[in-house]
């Protein structure tokens, strides 16, 4: 099997369009129309169904494209391990939740990128579903979720404790309206959220809205206006600018303490790069509210 008709394949079935592979991969349709002929010649299977608007994977199709992930990965891996020198460089990519990075990362980055100014650091923010689905498609060299995570394929450190908190508008209880409670938050797959949710399902708030924004900046700025509550760490409301015009209230122990954790593949060679990361995530967390 070459190369790069594997590489051909694994484009294809990303896009689902064989003319949008062609433009992502930077040549003709039918250099890459052959590339997976040849390919399906060569296995002696049909890895694609064909349809008027687009392609998509057969059942044998499906199988080989988690083996070609996997290939892939590890081609990556290896050029990255040969190629690591010193002074360290090459690419880290980190994940993190959004009220992880605005709040736990700063310093961290800061300090990794005045050792090792010559890696090509990236920050990647999502939702915990969408930074575990990311770090097993080799994606993410390493993410910070919160919550508990059991996973055959990774390994999970503790790193930072926050406290949970319910934020709303000063001078405003919205448990004591007749109107269902707006719960204002990140898109599905987001911790907080669903502890929220969680929450006021054991309380008996309901009915309640979702209302869905993608910064914490928007997020505390709307709740300052009274649209509506939210679960963030304490440490996330500390210096903001809105913090006048928001009531702060604590949770049970079971909701309020939740614990940031670091996930890594075990199937992988660690970078150096990675290594060098974790050892500066570990020196400060020193004194801090470490796990």
């Amino acid at each position: 099997m070459y190369f790069n008709e594997l590489r051909y394949f694994m484009v294809v079935a990303q896009e689902g369009s064989v003319s949008r592979a062609a433009t992502q991969l930077n040549c003709v349709q039918s250099n890459v129309t052959v590339r997976i002929r040849q390919l399906e010649e060569r296995l002696n299977v049909t890895l694609f169904h064909r349809k008027s608007r687009g392609v998509s994977l057969t059942p044998a199709g499906s199988v080989l494209f988690d083996y070609a992930v996997r290939i892939m990965a590890l081609v990556k891996e290896a050029e990255r391990i040969v190629q690591e020198r010193e002074p360290l460089a090459g690419k880290l990519t980190i994940g993190a939740l959004e009220t992880t990075a605005a709040v736990r990362l700063p310093p961290i980055l800061a300090e990794y990128h005045r050792r090792f100014p010559d890696v090509d650091l990236r920050l990647v923010t999502g939702s915990a579903m969408e930074l575990i689905r990311q770090i097993l498609a080799f994606e993410l060299d390493g993410t910070f979720v919160d919550g508990t995570i059991d996973h055959p394929e990774l390994y999970v450190e503790d790193c930072f404790i926050e406290e949970n908190v319910l934020v709303c508008a000063k001078c405003k209880d919205p448990f004591t309206s007749a109107s269902p409670i707006n719960i204002l938050a990140f898109p599905t797959g987001c911790f907080y959220r669903n502890q929220l949710e969680t929450w006021l399902h054991k309380s008996g708030f309901i009915p309640y809205r979702i209302m869905e924004f993608s910064t914490i900046e928007t997020i505390i700025g709307c709740v300052s206006a009274g649209m509506g509550i939210t679960f963030l760490p304490r440490s996330v409301l500390t210096g903001n600018l809105n913090k006048e015009n928001i009531a702060i209230h604590p949770l049970p122990p079971d909701v309020a303490r939740v614990t940031t954790r670091f996930l890594r593949r075990k199937s992988s060679v660690e970078p150096k790069a990675l290594t060098e990361f974790r050892k500066i995530v570990k020196e400060l967390m020193q004194g801090s509210d470490a796990a």
